[in-house]
C-alpha cells in the first residue's frame, strides 16, 4: 500500500516505482508529476497525473493508447498481460467468454483498431461482457479526435480504480477528502449545488458508484436514481443491512450533509474486506438520490422507492421549466415502470441505519463527537394570515390602530415563548412578510409561517395548541382577524431500541466515554422512510462552525470521521456477533 505522506517526501525514482502500472507501461506520467508535490490527498495525485496525461502532445497521448491490450485479445489468451489487466479483465468476464461472444468481440475489435489505429480502450470495472460490447459498437461510430479523448477519460477511470487498490489514508482524511471530492460536481461553480437528476447529481452517482466498486461491492444504480452497492455474505439466506443518506443538495450546500452517510460506510466496508473480516448478512449502501425536495418539491424520492412508499402521481409533478419528474427520470436513462420493483422485502431486512452530522450544536456544545439518536421530530407547519386595517402612519392614533405586523410580531413571540419550554421541542417563523407595505402605512395585512417541532408527538401538539390559543386572543384584542392553514403534518419517528442499544454500545467502545450522549433529531432524513419497513436507527457526528448546516460553512473533522467510522466498524462487527449467536 502506498502512503501519501511517503509520496510526498521519496526521492523522484521512488515516487515512479510508487506508481508503477497505474498507467500501463507509461511511467513518463509519473516522472512528469514528481514536481508537482506535495498531493493533499489521493484525489489531488490523481488529478495531477491526469493533467500530465491530457496535457501531453497528441503523440504520446496515441503511445500510451496503444500500450493497452485488446480486450480479449492475443495477448490476454497467451497470459501476457499485466497483473491489473489480467484481474479487470476477468473480472468483466471477458477472458472466461463462450466462443462465439470472443469471435464477436475480437471482429469488432479488428475494425476498431482498423478505424482508428489504436486498441479499444474501456475501464470494465463495474461492467459486464454485453454492456463492453455494445459501447464497443457506439464508439465505433465516433471519429478519431473524438474516440482519442474518449479513450484517455477512460484510462483516467481505469488510473483511478489502480491508485485506490493501493493507496493508504488514514480513515477520517479519506471521508473529508471524497466529501470535497464529490463537491467538485455542482451546478454553480461557485457554490455547491447538486439537484435531483442534473447532470452534476448524474455525475455525482457515478462517481459513488465507482467508489462504491473500489471498496469491493457490487455497484449499480437504479431505476429511481440511487446508487447501491451491495456487500454480499457468504452465509446462507443472509438478510441485509441497509446503511446510507442523500447525495442531493440544497442551494449552496455544505459538503456533508446526507453525503457522510454514503462515504464513510464505503470506506469502512473497504477497509473491513482487506482486513478479512467477513460478515454474517448482507450490507446495501444506498446513496439515496432524492431527499431535500429542491427540483420538484417532493422531499424522500429515492428513500420511498426502497420503503415500499413512492407515490406514482409524483411523476406527472413538474419543476420550475416545466419538465415532469417521468420525463426527467426518461432522459437520465431510467424507467420509471421500474420503481415499483425497488422496494425491499421487510422479511429479508436486518435493520436501516443512518450516519449523519448533527446539524446543531448540542454535541459541539458538550464536547461529544457522537451521539445516539433517539427519536427524529415530528413536525406541523402552517401558513398564517393577519388582516388588519392600513391607515396613514401619521394621521391614525396608536390606540384605534388594527395592525397586522404587530399582530405579527405577538405571534412571533408567542411561538418562542410556548416552544421553549421542553427541550427537543423548537418552533419557528420562517417566514414574515408585508405584502405591499410601505414606511408610512400602517400595515393592513400579514403573512407568515409557523414551524413546531418535537421528537413526541403529544408534546409537540400540545404546544400547537397553545400557539393557536394564545393567537385567537391576540386578534381579538388587537382586533384583527387571524386565519391558518395547516401544510404540513408529519408525526415524530422513534429509533429502534435495540438499534440505539447498539450504537451506544459501539460509542462506548471506541470512545471509552461511559455516559453516551443520546439526543432527538429536529431535522428529517431518509430513515423515517425506511422505519417504515424496519427497525432503525441513527448515529450523529458534532459537526463545527456552531453546528450550522445547509450552509457552505458546514464543517467535520477529520478526528470526527475517523472515530465515527470506527464506531460504525464496531457497530457491524458487533452485530455480526449477534446474529451469529
Amino acid at each position: 500500500m502506498i502512503a501519501l505522506a511517503t509520496l510526498n517526501q521519496c526521492a523522484a525514482a521512488d515516487f515512479v516505482a510508487a506508481l508503477d502500472g497505474i498507467f500501463e507501461h507509461s511511467p513518463w506520467i509519473a516522472e512528469r508529476s514528481v514536481a508537482k508535490r506535495p498531493f493533499a490527498t489521493r484525489f489531488e495525485l490523481l488529478d495531477a497525473l491526469c493533467a500530465t496525461m491530457f496535457d501531453a502532445s497528441a503523440d504520446q497521448q496515441l503511445a500510451l493508447v496503444r500500450e493497452h491490450p485488446e480486450l480479449a485479445g492475443a495477448a490476454a489468451m497467451r497470459g501476457e498481460l499485466t497483473a491489473a489487466s489480467t484481474s479487470e479483465q476477468a473480472g468483466a468476464g471477458l477472458t472466461q467468454a463462450p466462443a462465439d461472444a470472443l469471435t464477436e468481440l475480437q471482429t469488432l475489435n479488428a475494425a476498431y483498431r482498423q478505424k482508428f489505429g489504436f486498441p479499444f480502450v474501456i475501464s470494465v470495472k463495474g461492467r459486464q461482457r454485453g454492456e463492453i460490447v455494445s459501447e464497443l459498437r457506439r464508439r465505433l461510430a465516433h471519429d478519431a479526435d473524438a474516440e482519442l479523448r474518449t479513450a484517455l477519460t477512460e484510462i483516467a477511470r481505469i488510473a483511478d480504480f489502480r491508485l485506490a487498490e493501493r493507496f493508504d489514508e488514514p480513515a477520517g482524511a479519506e471521508i473529508l477528502a471524497m466529501a470535497d471530492a464529490l463537491a467538485a460536481f455542482s451546478e454553480d461553480p461557485d457554490a455547491l449545488v447538486c439537484t435531483y437528476l442534473s447532470d452534476a447529481h448524474q455525475a455525482a452517482a457515478r462517481k459513488l458508484r465507482d467508489w462504491m466498486l473500489q471498496a469491493g461491492l457490487d455497484a449499480q444504480i437504479d431505476a429511481i436514481g440511487n446508487v447501491v452497492g451491495r456487500c454480499k455474505s457468504d452465509a446462507p439466506a443472509a438478510r441485509t443491512l441497509i446503511t446510507g443518506s442523500h447525495y442531493d443538495t440544497v442551494i449552496d450546500a455544505g459538503r456533508y450533509d446526507g453525503r457522510l452517510g454514503i462515504l464513510l460506510p464505503i470506506v469502512v466496508l473497504g477497509r473491513l474486506r482487506r482486513a478479512g473480516v467477513t460478515l454474517p448478512f448482507d450490507v446495501e449502501i444506498i446513496g439515496f438520490s432524492e431527499e431535500e425536495g429542491v427540483r420538484f418539491r417532493s422531499t424522500f424520492l429515492g428513500s420511498s422507492a426502497v420503503a415500499g412508499r413512492f407515490d406514482p402521481a409524483l411523476l406527472t409533478r413538474v419543476d420550475e421549466h416545466g419538465v415532469t419528474l417521468d420525463a426527467a427520470l426518461r432522459a437520465a436513462g431510467h424507467d420509471p415502470g421500474d420503481i415499483d420493483a425497488l422496494a425491499r422485502d421487510p422479511q429479508q431486512t436486518l435493520g436501516y441505519v443512518e450516519v449523519h452530522i448533527e446539524q446543531g450544536p448540542v454535541l459541539l456544545d458538550e464536547r461529544r463527537a457522537l451521539g445516539v439518536v433517539t427519536a427524529i421530530a415530528g413536525s406541523r407547519r402552517f401558513r398564517v394570515s393577519v388582516e388588519g386595517r392600513a391607515g396613514h402612519a401619521g394621521t391614525v392614533p396608536m390606540n384605534l390602530r388594527q395592525d397586522a405586523a404587530a399582530a405579527a410580531a405577538e405571534i412571533v413571540l408567542a411561538v418562542e415563548r410556548h416552544c421553549g419550554v421542553q427541550p427537543g421541542l423548537v418552533g419557528t417563523v420562517g417566514k414574515l412578510d408585508v405584502p405591499n407595505g410601505a414606511v408610512n402605512v400602517v400595515p393592513g395585512r400579514c403573512e407568515l409561517t409557523i414551524d413546531i417541532r418535537a421528537p413526541d408527538d403529544a408534546l409537540r401538539d400540545a404546544a400547537v395548541q397553545a400557539v393557536f390559543d394564545e393567537i385567537a386572543s391576540i386578534g381579538a384584542r388587537r382586533r384583527v382577524r387571524i386565519t391558518h392553514e395547516q401544510i404540513v403534518h408529519a408525526d415524530a419517528v422513534p429509533c429502534a431500541p435495540v438499534m440505539q442499544r447498539r450504537f451506544d454500545a459501539a460509542i462506548r467502545a471506541v470512545s471509552g466515554d461511559p455516559d453516551v450522549r443520546h439526543l432527538p433529531s429536529g431535522a428529517g432524513h431518509d430513515a423515517m422512510m425506511l422505519a417504515s419497513l424496519t427497525d432503525m436507527g441513527m448515529l450523529f457526528v458534532r459537526c463545527g462552525a456552531g453546528g450550522v448546516s445547509h450552509n457552505p460553512e458546514e464543517t467535520l473533522s477529520e478526528e470526527d470521521a475517523a472515530i465515527a467510522a470506527a464506531a460504525f466498524s464496531r457497530f457491524l462487527t458487533n452485530l455480526a456477533d449477534e446474529v451469529r449467536s
